[in-house]
């Protein structure tokens, strides 16, 4: 009987989260919609609210502004990598774990419609931009504090706010240099040929005339990032 009710219980929890994580996922598609529709200047709560079928008092449940609802893709994410990276194997170099991190969340990151579409909107309302940083800080900053955790360093510490700091960097930068029209397989060559370079200590490519392959590197890959770790 109580393996019973452990299990009811456990399914209950279950069934809240999934209703929990679907009006959370329907609040953020609203408001990104909405802004790209109308502006984010034009759009209210009331406006996210009745467009997602869910009351303000549920909103704030989740979020503390508009905002903070169209930039819930940055929060969720940062939770991803933080959960997958406390996954890899304790004894793999943290800018090899990062690494792997990346490379497995990102097939996934590209084939959510929220991500593309609020490619557009950042397009379209440059303004928005310094919300981003301000996301993208508070990733970093998790990313570290997961760094120190493997490394037994305290947070503040140089070295996790560095490998943390060097892996998202490598990763805006295959961001901005990848054509979206292009497979995921593309990103993820251009994120590899950046961790191979930050292992390598950044040396400067050889020009070969070879501009748009990816590699940077004379056409001549170098070795995986894992072989130099």
């Amino acid at each position: 009987m109580a393996a019973e009710t452990t299990e009811t219980a456990e399914a209950a929890h279950g069934l809240r989260e999934r209703k929990k994580l679907e009006t959370r996922t329907a609040l953020r598609g609203a408001a990104v919609r909405l802004y790209l529709e109308h502006g984010p200047a034009a759009v209210t709560v009331h406006d996210i609210c009745e467009a997602a079928g869910v009351s303000p008092r549920t909103f704030f449940n989740y979020f503390d502004t508009k905002d903070d609802a169209v930039f819930d893709w940055d929060h969720r994410l940062t939770c991803q990598l933080v959960e997958l990276l406390a996954a890899r194997p304790r004894e793999e170099p943290p800018l090899e774990a990062l690494r792997q991190t990346l490379r497995t969340a990102i097939p996934a990151l590209v084939a959510d419609a929220g991500w593309h579409e609020r490619r557009r909107l950042l397009s379209a309302y440059p303004e928005l931009v310094p919300k981003l940083v301000h996301s993208n800080s508070n990733m970093a900053e998790a990313l570290a504090e997961a760094v120190a955790t493997r490394t037994g360093l305290p947070q503040e510490a140089l070295y996790p706010r560095l490998v943390a700091g060097s892996a998202l960097t490598a990763l805006r930068a295959s961001i901005r240099a990848w054509d979206p029209e292009t497979s995921a397989e593309q990103l993820l060559a251009m994120l590899e040929e950046g961790f191979v370079s930050l292992a390598a200590g950044l040396p400067e490519p050889e020009p070969d005339g070879d501009e748009g392959t990816g590699t940077g590197t004379g056409g001549q890959r170098p070795p995986s990032a894992s072989s130099r770790s």
